[in-house]
């Protein structure tokens, strides 16, 4: 059986190519609790994903810019075309990674070590304002810290250490990355080669990885308790079986989304780039 992820890696040119199509897969996918085509929100689209991905391929792929001042007018011009925050996550996570890519020297996570290092205020300001610019207060709040409130020194690195135990993009940033490297990039690999199949496969992968940790947007809005909950049921899922699928996606719809599993989501779309723009054998964590 033919590996879908390196017939498509074949056809990638640019790190735009890849932010689009990661973008377009993980919201056209089937994944429970999202948007997806034939699933929609009162106020969210499939069309409001697949203008998000052009504008944030757009942004993000121009190499010449500072990335965070890339990742805030991704954002900005998300809000004015959609009227939506639908990109954030995965802007948060995506210019990290696209900016790695660039240096030069080690694995692409040791990269990511060196360039996290490196964020100065003038990167916290401008990752700041984009969160703002999204309405995102609902990353937290840890005082001084805290990325909603900021003082005139932002250290966004700092924030998301104490973000890292309630958001797992937060994680991303506190640990250079090891997560997504070690756990969601491998599952989706797996997920996606093992159904032969982009679409299903990204399915599968967000139902596996909800199973394995808890959703820490569910558990934002809705409560750890909550959150816990969705993560049993997703274990008792099997991903083989549609029905099965479809009564987990069915148990996570509701008027006010609140069991909308959107940072697994976003993490899909970030493991997706890094599988469209390189082996993953060569951007595994050293031990």
């Amino acid at each position: 059986m033919a590996d879908p992820i390196a017939t498509l890696r074949s056809s990638i040119r640019s790190p735009s190519d890849a932010i689009r199509w990661a973008c377009v897969l993980e919201a056209t996918a089937p994944k429970a609790g999202n948007v997806y085509p034939s699933q929609s929100f009162a106020d969210l689209t499939h069309v409001h994903f697949v203008t998000a991905a052009e504008i944030t391929a757009t942004h993000l792929g121009r190499s010449a810019d500072r990335i965070s001042a890339a990742m805030l007018s991704a954002v900005q011009a998300t809000r004015e075309a959609t009227g939506t925050n639908v990109n954030l996550g995965i802007v948060l996570l995506l210019g990290p990674l696209v900016a790695a890519e660039q240096l030069v020297g080690g694995s692409w996570q040791s990269r990511i070590a060196k360039m996290l290092a490196s964020l100065d205020s003038l990167d916290g300001g401008n990752i700041y304002s984009a969160i703002n610019v999204a309405v995102a207060g609902g990353l937290g709040e840890v005082d001084a810290m805290d990325v909603s409130n900021p003082g005139t020194e932002i250290d966004i690195r700092s924030a998301m250490v104490l973000a890292r135990d309630r958001d797992r993009i937060a994680l991303q940033y506190a640990t250079d990355f090891r997560d997504l490297f070690d756990n969601v990039v491998p599952m989706v690999e797996r997920s996606i080669v093992e159904a032969g199949d982009m679409l299903i496969g990204i399915a599968r992968a967000h139902v596996r990885l909800l199973a394995s940790a808890p959703d820490t947007l569910i558990e934002r809005k809705s409560g750890q308790a909550v959150a816990n909950e969705v993560q049993r049921n997703a274990q008792a899922v099997d991903v083989d079986d549609p029905a099965s699928m479809q009564r987990f996606d069915d148990s996570l719809r509701s008027p006010d989304h609140r069991l909308n599993p959107g940072t697994t989501a976003d993490l899909i779309a970030a493991a997706l780039y890094v599988l469209l723009r390189q082996n993953p054998q060569a951007t595994k964590s050293s031990t």
